[in-house]
């Protein structure tokens, strides 16, 4: 029984922007990268799984992105189809998984952290792991770079704890890795952020390394909790850590799917809505602490740490 709004993604796309899907769909392969790339930006947030595909098998697909990256006018709303194309290009990148894609993927990252607000969190990390085992060297090499924000490296230490799951015979090396920039960075808040990525290996042996962490003031961060971490490596969260890993081993392919386009597409009506009044801030909710695997306040149904906690 089809639950949606609309009966397939061609009438939703010709409900929402007046693009005529069906007279354009067949002839997709024929057109160049750059007719492609158009039509992506043309049709704002109503980009299907087919246009992603073919845009991601062409040879040249990576040069055209960039293109699109390095031009400001994508990446902010009442901009070209109001800021959707750079969201659709780092969801793209994966499905291209190769070094230069990745590459791309790294460098928006470095540089438009504040425009991926809340991608960088919630998709990012996800897209990393779709790039393969492969790639874990290059994630270390980025997770040791201290000129980055926390919350961008966090992206990697996060896709790295994915991988060492989903690929055990190199969960050992990534757990030292971690290990080791526990003890190296001198960022409190991205301290914390590795030691709940060492939790999440549900290893025993890791503690002692996390409360040394704690003893010497490595780990500065109000919102990273020495018993909360240590329920984590004790499975206490486990349901919690299952959806996490579930998330960040996602296909980037459902991003583009009828049913998360359209939620998408309602949550953006309700924040544009949301824009014309905006309400008071709760001021005791924001004086209290929330833990970092606790449901986020804005409603999301998110961890706090995989939300609104970076802002």
């Amino acid at each position: 029984m089809n639950t949606y709004k609309y009966k397939d993604f061609a009438d939703m796309i010709r409900e929402e922007t007046g693009f005529g899907w069906e007279d354009i769909k067949d002839n997709l392969p024929v057109y160049q990268t750059t007719v492609l790339i158009d039509i992506m930006t043309e049709l704002g947030l109503f980009v299907n799984k087919q246009l992603a595909q073919e845009i991601s098998i062409r040879d040249n697909a990576v040069f055209y992105l960039r293109k699109l990256i390095q031009d400001g006018k994508y990446w902010h709303r009442r901009g070209p189809r109001d800021g959707w194309s750079p969201i659709h290009v780092i969801h793209i990148l994966p499905l291209i998984r190769n070094k230069a894609a990745f590459e791309l993927l790294l460098d928006i990252i470095r540089y438009h952290e504040d425009d991926l607000d809340y991608w960088l969190t919630e998709d990012v990390p996800s897209l990393m792991v779709a790039f393969g085992e492969e790639f874990i060297e290059p994630l270390k090499e980025f997770t040791e770079d201290e000129t980055l924000e926390a919350f961008a490296r966090s992206t990697a230490t996060e896709a790295l704890g994915a991988l060492g799951i989903k690929f055990p015979q190199h969960q050992n090396e990534i757990k030292q890795h971690l290990i080791k920039l526990l003890k190296s960075t001198e960022d409190g808040t991205f301290a914390g952020i590795v030691a709940d990525g060492l939790a999440s290996f549900h290893d025993p042996s890791v503690m002692p390394v996390i409360h040394r962490a704690f003893k010497e003031g490595r780990i500065d961060d109000p919102f990273v909790d020495e018993e909360e971490l240590e329920d984590t490596i004790n499975g206490v969260f486990h349901d919690l850590d299952a959806d996490n890993f579930k998330r960040n081993t996602a296909n980037p392919l459902d991003y583009f799917s009828m049913e998360n386009i359209e939620r998408l597409h309602l949550i953006n009506s309700k924040e544009e809505e949301e824009e014309e009044f905006e309400p008071e801030n709760n001021m005791s909710q924001n004086k209290k602490k929330i833990g970092r695997n606790e449901p986020c306040p804005c409603g999301s149904g998110l961890k706090y740490k995989k939300c609104c906690m970076g802002t």
